[in-house]
C-alpha cells in the first residue's frame, strides 16, 4: 500500500488530472474510507480518503520538527509535527510506526469557485489521536492547468499544465460541455494529515 499524501499526488500530475472532471474510485482495502462531493453540472469536485498504514521513520529534523516517513513500497513524505505532539522527541530513525492518513483532493474551474466539502465524519473517526500519538500535517499544494480543447461529442477535455504536458480527461455525464469554452483555468489542490501512533504497529 502506498503512502499517498501531497507530494505523491502531484509529481504524477497527469494521474491527478484523470480525476479532475470525472469520478474518483479507489481499490477497496481494510480500514479505508472515502467520500466525495460535487455540484451537479459543474466539473470537478472534492475527494476525501482516509486509511491506516504501517510506516518507517526515515529521517528526523528536531530543529524544524519535521519527520520523513516511508511506506513499504519506498514512497515517502515529510510532515511537520505541531507543539502538541509530545512523543516526537522519542522517535528515532528506523522506528516502525502505525499511521492513519487522511488526504483531500479538490479540483475545480477557477471561475466557478471551490466545490462543496466532502463528508469528513469517517476520516475523523479513523485518524483520531490518543495518548501515544500526535498529528502531523503537510502544507496545502496547488497546481493549475488550462483547458486547451473540448471534444463535446466524446465528452472529453484536454488540459495543459505549467510544464507544457497535456492530459485528456473524461468529463462526468451530468456536465453539459456546451456551457464551457477552452481557456478556462482548472485548479488542483491537495492536503493531508497523519495521526502517528508511536506504539509498535
Amino acid at each position: 500500500m502506498k503512502l499517498h499524501p501531497i507530494q505523491f499526488v502531484f509529481p504524477a500530475v497527469s494521474a491527478a488530472a484523470a480525476l479532475m472532471l470525472s469520478s474518483c474510485a479507489s481499490k477497496p482495502e481494510d480500514e479505508r474510507n472515502s467520500s466525495s462531493a460535487y455540484r451537479q453540472g459543474v466539473p470537478g469536485g472534492t475527494w476525501l480518503e482516509s486509511y491506516k498504514i504501517p510506516l518507517t521513520v526515515a529521517a528526523i529534523d528536531p530543529a524544524s520538527r519535521t519527520l520523513t516517513l516511508v511506506a513499504s513500497d519506498n514512497s515517502r513524505n515529510t510532515f511537520k509535527a505541531g507543539p502538541d505532539f509530545k512523543e516526537f522527541d522519542k522517535l528515532k530513525v528506523g522506528d516502525q510506526v502505525q499511521a492513519a492518513v487522511a488526504r483531500e483532493l479538490v479540483i475545480f474551474l477557477r471561475q466557478h469557485g471551490p466545490p462543496p466539502e466532502a463528508d469528513t465524519t469517517a476520516a475523523k473517526e479513523l485518524i483520531k489521536d490518543g495518548d501515544h500519538s500526535g498529528v502531523l500535517k503537510a502544507d496545502t499544494v496547488e497546481k493549475t492547468a488550462k483547458v486547451t480543447a473540448i471534444d463535446r461529442n466524446r465528452g472529453e477535455a484536454t488540459l495543459q499544465f505549467a510544464d507544457g504536458t497535456t492530459r485528456v480527461v473524461t468529463v462526468r455525464n451530468d456536465v453539459n460541455l456546451w456551457q464551457f469554452q477552452p481557456g478556462e483555468e482548472v485548479v488542483i489542490r491537495t492536503r493531508s494529515a497523519v495521526v502517528l501512533n508511536v506504539e509498535k504497529p
